[in-house]
């Protein structure tokens, strides 16, 4: 951390560097801001929301590098808000956050999280989804590998041996705000919350970042997560641990705002072997917003439906889905690690079922399939087109 970033970091509350802090009082608890308003600004505002036994503090160097409107507040009973009797859940504090917005005018904003942060900004998406334009989770915790308290202790004191020095007093003080009781009760709290379980029934678009020398969110749990989510994508932050929002502030928020871009022409999804297709449903359904093509809906769906059917039926290892924008047509493709290329049959109508690829020829304007290396192993590509509708 260079001076000026710790400087920033003990600022609160005097200004600095257009940061300033404010109180509100949300459910009866004062919550402190930390805050910097954009009022030219066009572009959705940023809400950042830190880990477990810290606070505002150590994200303002990702806040600093965030274009527009920017909020980081502090959880209740951390940093410099209220220290209520009872120590909130996962779920509670995502409520809290909710009013908070609500009462700030606030809709429709980029979240960023660190480590338990991420818990509470998934929990905020799937609780209110108006309010959530997109999600940012930087190391996310629980990593269901490591599910009790102990587990991620002692992932924590790995870190340790990996993070900038430079934080450590502001680690203490932070520890000495929300003292032992909270932080114990709090990251009991943070292992209960599923958060693999409420990844999928989030909207939002997800980018999931490690540090890439993060022991407490590995790279195999951060890749499963990502790929959980209805469109999510995964990517480590170099050099860093899991404080990245500290010590690669600006790298992290580089990653944000590409992620929050305007819609980009290609969008994929991991599909694991369970994979609903629901999920493979919603993603379809966003992009088509995005692109202003929801008038190709049902098309899109049928096939998106059937192609993703098939990776459970024929697949062990899951695959992955593929929704490109083309100059005249929407390209469907699915990849799986079956290397046999379908067939059209025709099944007659005693028959239950079999009839998924019909669907598909009848549907798409054009349709095809192709030898791939999937998993490394020979796979296949099924892909479908479904033209698009063109002003006259």
């Amino acid at each position: 951390m260079s001076s000026d970033q710790r400087h920033l970091i003990r600022a609160a509350p005097s200004p600095a560097e257009g940061f300033v802090s404010v109180m509100a009082t949300v459910r009866d608890m004062r919550l402190h801001i930390r805050q910097r308003v954009d009022p030219g600004s066009t572009t959705p505002a940023w809400l950042l929301l830190h880990g477990l036994a810290v606070s505002h503090r150590y994200l303002m160097p990702t806040a600093a590098a965030l274009p527009g409107s920017v909020f980081v507040p502090d959880l209740p009973g951390f940093g410099l808000s209220g220290k209520p009797d009872d120590v909130l859940t996962t779920e509670q504090h995502a409520e809290v956050v909710a009013d908070w917005m609500v009462a700030s005018g606030l809709s429709g904003v980029n979240v960023l999280g660190n480590s338990f942060g991420c818990q509470v900004a998934v929990e905020l998406a799937v609780r209110h989804p108006e309010l959530v334009a997109s999600l940012v989770l930087v190391g996310p915790t629980a990593d269901p590998a490591a599910p009790t308290a102990g587990a991620l202790l002692r992932r924590w004191l790995r870190d340790l041996l990996r993070e900038d020095p430079h934080q450590i007093p502001m680690i203490l003080t932070d520890f000495r705000d929300a003292g032992p009781r909270r932080i114990w009760r709090t990251l009991g709290h943070s292992v209960d919350h599923r958060i693999e379980c409420r990844i999928p029934l989030v909207d939002a678009p997800i980018l999931v970042l490690r540090g890439q020398y993060d022991p407490i969110a590995p790279a195999s749990w951060t890749t499963h997560a990502a790929s959980l989510a209805t469109a999510g994508t995964s990517a480590d932050v170099p050099g860093a641990a899991h404080n990245a929002v500290t010590t690669a502030g600006a790298t992290v928020a580089g990653y944000g705002r590409a992620h929050t871009a305007l819609p980009a022409d290609d969008h994929r999804m991991s599909l694991d072997h369970g994979t609903p297709t629901a999920q493979a449903r919603r993603l379809a359904e966003r992009v088509l917003h995005d692109w202003n093509m929801t008038d190709r809906t049902e098309e899109v769906l049928l096939v998106t439906t059937e192609l993703v059917q098939n990776v459970a039926k024929h697949t062990a290892d899951g695959g992955e889905l593929r929704l490109r924008r083309q100059d005249d047509s929407i390209l469907i493709e699915v990849t799986d690690s079956d290397p046999q290329l379908p067939q059209l049959k025709r099944t007659p109508p005693t028959v239950a079922g079999g009839r998924g690829l019909l669907l598909v020829a009848a549907t798409a304007r054009q349709w095809g399939s192709r030898p791939v290396r999937w998993a490394g192993r020979a796979g296949k590509i099924v892909w479908a087109e479904i033209a698009r509708r063109l002003p006259n």
